[in-house]
């Protein structure tokens, strides 16, 4: 069955997109009249790797949303507990997201600190296959304000990871800011896979 969404519509690149991918859910098809969008599915598949570090939750939660919107656009997604990776699981990745909040004095959560140790004790170009973005998750009445991310951000990059998209860091109010990297990233990876 197919739900056309007429192109004099009132609606953003974004919220079409949304809809496709809620239509695509549900097994519809939501075609757009001729109409292109920011984000077009990649033809390809490509993989991404969500990586999520958190005490509470919340980094996990985002990461699902973002698989479901990776997918959306014909990405293949697949999310990882951090606890499950180390740096040289990570350097055969490509495609990475890591979504982590900040715990206590600026420290990783529980489930990111054995990954956090491995990427920090390197000192080669280990990463230089993968692509990457983060998604940092504090509070700024904390001296260390999403430092995790922070650390986790520099320190692929001196590895020689490259950086697709900026690191966007979300200070408790975190569905803005997650929208706006999640949509950044996800533009960034499939405009490369349709290339």
């Amino acid at each position: 069955m197919s739900l056309p969404i007429p192109t004099d519509a009132p609606f953003s690149d974004t919220q079409r997109m949304w809809l496709k991918g809620f239509f695509a859910g549900l097994g519809l098809s939501a075609p757009t009249g001729g109409a292109t969008t920011a984000m077009e599915p990649a033809a390809t598949g490509e993989p991404l790797a969500i990586l999520w570090g958190s005490q509470t939750g919340t980094a996990e939660a985002f990461a699902k949303q973002l698989a479901k919107k990776a997918k959306a656009l014909g990405l293949t997604p697949t999310i990882y507990d951090m606890a499950a990776v180390d740096a040289a699981t990570l350097a055969a990745m490509g495609n990475v997201a890591i979504l982590t909040s900040t715990y206590g004095d600026g420290e990783p959560p529980d489930n990111a600190a054995a990954l956090y140790a491995s990427v920090m004790a390197e000192n080669n170009a280990l990463l230089a296959g993968v692509k990457y973005s983060v998604f940092a998750l504090g509070d700024s009445n904390y001296p260390a304000f999403c430092q995790c991310g922070r650390d986790f951000d520099s320190k692929l990059e001196a590895l020689g990871a490259t950086r697709v998209s900026p690191r966007v860091e979300g200070d408790c109010d975190y569905d803005t800011p997650f929208a706006t990297w999640s949509e950044t990233l996800l533009g960034v990876l499939a405009s490369e896979a349709a290339a």
